[in-house]
């Protein structure tokens, strides 16, 4: 009898396991969509505002050109598998995206530098990184810093 009972006891625990690696693997890939999904649409978002034709004057708004669906299912992967803090920091990266979006679907205004603009949707990002980390990380240890790319101010800018 006492073997069957840890026989029963030691299946609980490895179906336990089993599911909780299955859940963190899942949460893991949808973390690295949600991130590769909104770098995708920085780059799009880029490439929109660098094709405007100069003849369609700022404020009047262009169709847009990007495919959203891509980033709807990492949106909708976060919300089903993912816990609380990492479906509200990958909402508030979503709702960044779309003010950029519409920043540039009405063409940008001359003082608005399109370096600084993006720096709100890779704050967002950062963000996101950060409340996953804590997650998933075994260390958990928070980055000091996200990209090795130059401040929007730096010389390599303009030069």
């Amino acid at each position: 009898m006492t073997t069957l009972i840890g026989v029963f006891v030691g299946s609980v625990v490895s179906r336990r396991t089993q599911d909780r690696h299955w859940v963190r693997d899942q949460v893991s890939a949808t973390c690295a969509r949600v991130l590769r999904e909104s770098s995708g649409l920085l780059v799009d978002l880029s490439e929109m505002e660098a094709s405007r034709p100069d003849a369609v004057p700022q404020g009047v708004v262009l169709p847009t050109t990007i495919d959203w669906r891509p980033w709807n299912e990492a949106l909708s992967m976060v919300n089903l598998v993912a816990d609380k803090e990492i479906a509200e920091a990958a909402h508030a990266l979503d709702e960044r995206i779309w003010r950029l979006h519409t920043m540039v679907k009405r063409g940008l205004a001359p003082e608005e530098n399109w370096l600084v603009l993006r720096l709100d949707v890779e704050s967002a990002q950062n963000n996101f990184i950060t409340v996953a980390r804590r997650q998933l990380s075994l260390a958990g240890d928070p980055l000091q810093r996200f990209s090795g790319r130059p401040d929007p101010d730096d010389p390599i800018w303009t030069s």
